[in-house]
Order: structure tokens, then sequence, then C-alpha cells
């Protein structure tokens, strides 16, 4: 730590940098934030990659596999009932039908057929009628169609021209984002440090790599996990209340391209708790003692940020970040016992 002569220093150069100063400083940070966004479209957009059509039809696949196991467990319990009534002996299930034919036309075929088999000659029964008795299997026809059925019902539902095209530049948006991530987060971080003290700043060097860290794992974490159990647990309710579900394009887009952000952002919680006890603003007894006010911030939160309606979804968020907040206990208390070893 610095001594009172240095502290004195450092306080008499950040007395110089005023409110505009900061604000000039935040519009540097910004420009340079959006050119290196603006490079990370040019990537994700650039035709060799096609990073953001991948990304789009990754984001596609939780919700049309979500969709096609539904429709496939439906299909194999509708055709084992009806195969179960025929069983039975029901004949609700495979009612007795009756074709008529033109008897000539019939004769000629059986002849094709059993050409050694006894048959009169089709111009003595010309123009007459047979009346067949036909029985078809439920269960088989419900196979039959059930590949067919299965492949239109997975796909997702756009209802607007432009719906499509706004939706694939909105994904490559956020693709970019990403990409660029390291870039802003330095910009962020580097803003931070202009209104710190100068003993201060080596902590966002320190933290900056693992707060990039932390930020891609959440947002990985939520695109291959929190998605599709997600998914599966709200068609759920559909199963139970025996509606067929169809998913729109731009709702599904929108919720799978903002909850993943929502998740990097939420993971920084650990690392801007042990920030803000290092350089001085809270301390380890604070966290500990408004635990259950954090705990009610986050519900809330997670309920405010979260795209959908449904509680689940804001559970899946709440949660990580309550985990995340205990953790951001643990690591301070584990930094206060490694000083205090140091001394």
């Amino acid at each position: 730590m610095p001594n009172d002569q240095d502290l004195f220093t450092e306080e008499k150069t950040m007395a110089t940098m005023s409110f505009g100063d900061h604000i000039e400083e935040l519009r540097v940070r910004l420009i340079l934030a959006l050119l290196g966004l603006f490079f990370g479209l040019v990537v994700v957009f650039l035709p060799p990659l096609d990073i953001a059509w991948w990304v789009m039809k990754s984001m596609e696949t939780p919700a049309k596999n979500a969709l096609d196991d539904f429709y496939r467990a439906e299909y194999e319990k509708k055709t084992k009932e009806a195969q179960a009534k025929e069983e039975a002996g029901d004949e609700s299930v495979t009612p007795l039908l009756q074709a008529t034919v033109e008897a000539g036309a019939f004769i000629e075929e059986l002849k094709k057929i059993a050409p050694k088999l006894e048959l009169p000659q089709s111009d003595a029964v010309k123009g007459q009628t047979l009346i067949l008795p036909l029985r078809f299997s439920a269960a088989g026809m419900i196979e039959n169609v059930k590949i067919s059925t299965v492949h239109i019902d997975q796909g997702l539902v756009s209802l607007a021209p432009l719906e499509t095209l706004t939706i694939f530049f909105m994904v490559g948006l956020v693709s970019g984002l990403v990409v660029a991530s390291p870039w802003v987060f330095y910009q962020g971080w580097a803003f931070v440090a202009a209104g710190l003290y100068r003993h201060e700043r080596r902590y966002v060097k320190q933290y900056l790599p693992f707060s990039l860290g932390l930020f891609l794992t959440g947002v990985f974490l939520c695109f291959l996990l929190v998605l599709p159990v997600t998914l599966k647990f709200l068609l759920q309710f559909n199963v139970w209340l025996g509606v067929a579900p169809t998913l729109r394009l731009s709702e599904w887009m929108g919720f799978a391209t903002i909850l993943p952000l929502i998740f990097g952002l939420s993971f920084q919680t650990p690392l801007v708790m042990l920030f803000v006890e290092r350089i001085g603003i809270f301390t380890i007894d604070d966290f500990r003692a408004k635990r259950k006010i954090a705990i009610l911030v986050i519900t809330v939160a997670a309920a405010v940020l979260t795209p959908g309606q449904d509680p689940f979804s804001m559970l899946l968020l709440a949660c990580p970040m309550i985990v995340l907040y205990e953790i951001g206990i643990l690591l301070i208390g584990h930094n206060k016992r490694a000083q205090v070893a140091r001394r």
C-alpha cells in the first residue's frame, strides 16, 4: 500500500480531473468500444466464415429438437393407444369400410396377381360393381404419416415479411458483441480505472482476464445448458394441457439471444464484489450482513431481466447469481487470509 505522501500526490492528480473530463473519457471509451463492435460485425458477417448464419442455425436447433421430441412422443403415445384398442377389438378405432369397384377391372387385376385362379371373364361382368369390405390399422396409418408430420411441426414460424431479416441482423449484432467482447471489456475497465488511484489501477489489469472469462462462461453455459432445459420444461405445460405448440421465430430468437448476454453479465458478480472490496467501498462483513437484501435484489433483478414471463427462466438466472454472490464472499475471505499470511 502507498504511504500518506503518495496518497496526497494521487489526490491532487485526481482533483484536477473534472466532471467534464470524466464525460470526455466516457465518450472516448464508447467510441473505441463501438469501433471494436463494428470490427466484430465485419467478422461475423464475412461470407467465408458465415458466423452469424451458423449462430442463428445453432440457436434454432434447441427449439427444433424440443418440438421434434414433443411431437414424436405424442405420436408414439397415440400409436400405442390405437394398438391397445385394436387388440381389445374396439371397432371404433379400426372401423369396417366398404369400397365400390368396377367388377371387370377388378377381375383383370386379380388375374395379374394370380393367373392360375379360376375367374369369370371380365367381359361377362363388365358394367357390374362389387362392394368390398376393408379394414385398416389405425396404428399403422399413424406410423405412416408420423415422419412427414413431425418434419412439418418442428419448424419455427415467421409471421411478418421482414421478421427473418430483422432477427438475422439481431443475431449478428449479438454475435459481433461476443467476438469483440475482449476489446469492449477492456474499454469498460479502462474507464473505471480513470477514476481510481494509481495503486488501485493494477486491480483492473488483474481482473480483466477473469472478467472476460466469466462473461464467456455465462454466455456458453446459458446457450448450451439453460436454453434447452428451459424450453423442454416449458413444453411440458403443452403436454399437460394437450395443446400442440408452435414457436414463433422472433419470440424464440429474441429469448435465445438476450438471455445469454444477461447470464454473461450476471457472472461478473463475484469479480465486482472482490473489486469493490479491494478499493474499500464495501467489506466482507457488509456483504454478509446484507445477504438477505442481496438475495431479494437478485430475485427481483432476475424477474425483470429475463425476457420470458415464466418463473422457471427467472429461477435459472436467480439461483446461479445467488451462488455467485456466495462465491464472491468466499473469494473476499480467501483474499483476506492470503494478505494476513503474507504479513
